[in-house]
């Protein structure tokens, strides 16, 4: 699919569920722009992976942040942690929303 392909089935209200679910079984992202870009991403829950998706993001966070805290970090290592964790979702996150594959 093209770029103007993928564009006008993310722009198709028909998509979007109650106005906030983007359902879109043709569109091949998983993760998407959510309808007003800069407010950030969405699933793309049509799509087969969005679940796994989901799981591995909320654990890429969960995880070093749960072994940070049990390890007795300081706040200072804790909250660094946890700011690291989100620049790498959102990075990830920009990355899967701009694929066309």
């Amino acid at each position: 699919m093209t770029r103007q392909e993928i564009e006008a089935l993310w722009k198709d209200p028909r998509n979007r569920k109650w106005g906030i679910f983007y359902c879109c079984k043709q569109d091949p992202r998983v993760i998407v722009h959510k309808h007003i870009k800069w407010t950030g991403w969405t699933l793309n829950a049509a799509h087969p992976r969005a679940i796994p998706v989901t799981v591995g993001l909320i654990a890429l966070v969960g995880v070093p942040v749960f072994l940070v805290t049990a390890a007795s970090a300081s706040t200072e290592v804790q909250l660094l942690t946890v700011g690291i964790c989100i620049l790498v979702v959102c990075l990830i996150c920009a990355y899967l929303s701009s694929r066309t594959e």
